[in-house]
């Protein structure tokens, strides 16, 4: 059994590294032409182009492995069973499942795998990539987030909004930054101040203005010198992750987004579902195999390029399906763990009534 094991693997290994090649490749290439569309109005060095380019290679491998094992078993098994080894295998007493066992496991790898470079690789690669053109179009330090606000309710149960014009990562400070205290739906308190800097105690600010609100009367406080606690808690590498952007945070940073963070209804939508997705889209190794098994099993003779052609109209339909189901997600027709995996639980269902019909037929 474990010489059929290593044979099926090896039928898969080459169709799934010209798909990942391939379509990564493509990808990467309208990536590239992308950029050196844009490094043309800025006069971008050749090897900075490259530098930039590299930063999309861990996402658009991702994206390449998905299609690898569809075409690594629409191709590997279907050449097999055009060939009729399958058919002599099954003949000799090896079961369709049996034959379907290493296929799955294999997508069930590929997928975990593919999650891991999403989790760790991918973010940082975006980060970088985002930064690096801030910093080359408007000539603007790296780690610096501009119009930065954020909503924070504190342990003594204080709404908090925090606006700054920006933030330095670096320096661990807010420049011209406001904070507006709400309580039980009050605003009670306003800060002003040039700099919010970070020390041993939390945020606090050396001079600014405080404004407190009562009944129909503000108090105005000029402050001039000294330590000022804001009341903002959270840490400089909180406030980091706060100012990313869905894509650019892991799934591990978008949950505790999620969970510290207070949205309107459509943010919130729209970020959950960006949350599933970023495990929904790696799983779909799993259920392309699930799915090409049985198709690449069946009797008739299918030639590589039917295979190619098969798989290209699969892939459209998965995408089209997570489109339509990142819209219904979002707009709160369905909620956003069904929107992310719409395309998994359709082709899923799909593969999975090939799986047992054909297992079924061939028991």
């Amino acid at each position: 059994m474990r010489i059929i094991t290593k044979y099926l693997l090896r039928e898969l290994l080459g169709p799934f590294f010209f798909g990942v090649l391939a379509f990564s490749g493509m990808f990467l290439g309208f990536a590239l032409i992308n950029i050196i569309q844009w490094a043309e109005t800025y006069q971008i060095p050749f090897f900075t182009i490259l530098k930039l380019w590299s930063y999309h290679v861990p996402e658009n491998m991702a994206y390449g492995v998905y299609i690898g094992m569809l075409l690594a078993t629409l191709i590997g098994l279907g050449r097999m069973t055009g060939h009729s080894e399958t058919i002599a295998m099954q003949a000799g007493g090896v079961s369709f499942l049996r034959i379907a066992t290493p296929v799955l496991l294999t997508g069930l790898v590929v997928s975990m795998g593919t999650f891991f470079l999403n989790e760790a690789i991918t973010p940082m690669a975006k980060r970088a990539y985002r930064e690096e053109r801030v910093y080359l179009s408007q000539d603007r330090p790296k780690g610096v987030f501009r119009e930065y606000f954020y909503t924070d309710r504190g342990q003594d149960g204080i709404k908090r909004l925090i606006y700054a014009e920006e933030y330095h990562a670096a320096e661990e400070k807010f420049i011209n930054v406001m904070i507006q205290e709400v309580e039980k739906g009050i605003l009670i308190r306003t800060i002003k101040s040039k700099e919010l800097l970070w020390g041993t105690e939390g945020w606090y600010f050396k001079e600014g203005e405080i404004y407190s609100y009562r009944e129909n009367s503000v108090v105005p406080v000029r402050v001039t010198e000294g330590y000022n606690p804001s009341g903002f808690q959270k840490t400089p590498i909180e406030v980091s992750r706060l100012a990313r952007k869905p894509e650019e945070m892991s799934w591990t940073e978008l949950r505790w987004y999620l969970k510290n963070t207070e949205l309107t209804s459509k943010n919130r939508r729209r970020y959950e579902v960006q949350f599933h997705l970023k495990l929904a889209m790696p799983f779909a190794s799993f259920f392309f195999a699930l799915l090409g098994t049985p198709l690449a099993l069946q009797s008739q003779r299918r030639t590589s390029s039917a295979g190619l052609g098969l798989c290209l109209v699969y892939v459209i339909v998965y995408y089209l399906l997570m489109a339509l189901g990142t819209f219904l997600g979002q707009s709160g027709a369905t909620s956003p763990l069904v929107g992310a995996w719409l395309q998994n639980i359709v082709l899923g269902v799909y593969g999975g009534y090939l799986f047992f019909k054909k297992a079924l037929y061939l028991s």
